[in-house]
C-alpha cells in the first residue's frame, strides 16, 4: 500500500505530461520489473492511465473519489459560499487549505474574474513557512508541533523575500498576535496574499483560507484591509463546523 501511494504520488507531483516508468521505478527505489507489477494493477483498477507515449498519469477513478470527497466534505461546503463572498469583495482569486505534513493543500478555490491571475490548482501542495495559510497555521498550532514541523521541513529560501530561522519565529510571533498572515513575495515573486485561519472545535487550527493576486496590484495595505473581513469570515465558518470559542493561546 505504503508503495502503490508513493508511485500514485510521483505520477500526481509530474504534471500535465505524465511520467515514465523507469523514472517511476528511480522515484520509488525500485526494479522496473517491479514498479510494472504495481503500475499494472493500478492501470486495471482505473487509479492511473497511461498515455499513447507512454506516459503515466492520474485515472479518472482516482479523480471521481477525490471529486466525491470534495462535494462530502463538510469543511469545503461551509467554507464555500465565503470564499465566493470573498472573490467578489476583493476581486481577486482565493483559496481553500489544509495542513497534510509540512505542507498546504489546496482542497477548493475561487478563481478572480480578472484577466491576469493566478495558476494554481486544487489538489497543490506549497510549503507552510512561505505562505499566508501556511504561516498562520504554524502560529497557532502548539510548540511543539510547530517546532517539529520546521526543524522538517526544508526551510529553503525561494524568494529573495522568504522568512527563515529567527526571522520566521518573529514573523509567526506576529500573526499570532494579529490573526492574520501575510505571504509579501515569500513563496513567488510578484505574487502577495492575505490568509486567515479556521478553527475547529478544540481551537486549533484545521484549516486556513487566503486571498492571492499579482503584487502589482495587490498591497500590503490591501491585506490589512482584507483581513478584518476574513477573520470574521473564518469565525462564521468555524461555527458552521462547530466551533464556538477563541483561539488557543498557550504556547
Amino acid at each position: 500500500m505504503d508503495k502503490a501511494f508513493e508511485l500514485i504520488g510521483a505520477v500526481s507531483a509530474a504534471g500535465r505530461n505524465g511520467i515514465t516508468l523507469r523514472e517511476l521505478a528511480g522515484r520509488a527505489n525500485v526494479a522496473v520489473s517491479t514498479a510494472h507489477r504495481y503500475i499494472t494493477s493500478l492501470l486495471e483498477l482505473g487509479v492511473l492511465e497511461r498515455d499513447a507515449a507512454g506516459a503515466y498519469h492520474l485515472g479518472v477513478s482516482l479523480i471521481t473519489l477525490a471529486g466525491r470527497y470534495l462535494e462530502e466534505d463538510g469543511l469545503r461546503a461551509a467554507a464555500r459560499p465565503y470564499l465566493t463572498e470573498l472573490v467578489e469583495l476583493s476581486g481577486e482569486t482565493v483559496h481553500l487549505g489544509i495542513r497534510v505534513g509540512d505542507q498546504i493543500v489546496y482542497v477548493d478555490k475561487v478563481e478572480s474574474a480578472k484577466s491576469v491571475r493566478l495558476v494554481s490548482h486544487i489538489g497543490s501542495r506549497v510549503p507552510m513557512h512561505c505562505t499566508s495559510m501556511g504561516k498562520v497555521i504554524l502560529a497557532l498550532l502548539d510548540t511543539a508541533t510547530t517546532e517539529a514541523i520546521l526543524a522538517a521541513a526544508v526551510q529553503e529560501r525561494r524568494t529573495p523575500h522568504t522568512l527563515t530561522g529567527q526571522d520566521l519565529l518573529a514573523e509567526l510571533d506576529r500573526v499570532r498576535r494579529q490573526g492574520f498572515a501575510i505571504d509579501d513575495e515569500e513563496n513567488e515573486e510578484g505574487v502577495r496574499c492575505v490568509g486567515v485561519p479556521i478553527l475547529n472545535t478544540e481551537g486549533s487550527p484545521v484549516a486556513a483560507f487566503s486571498v492571492s493576486a499579482p503584487a502589482t496590484r495587490f498591497s500590503v495595505a490591501d491585506c490589512h484591509r482584507i483581513a478584518s473581513t476574513a477573520i470574521t469570515m473564518a469565525a462564521d465558518i468555524g461555527r458552521r463546523i462547530g466551533y464556538t470559542g477563541t483561539p488557543k493561546k498557550e504556547r
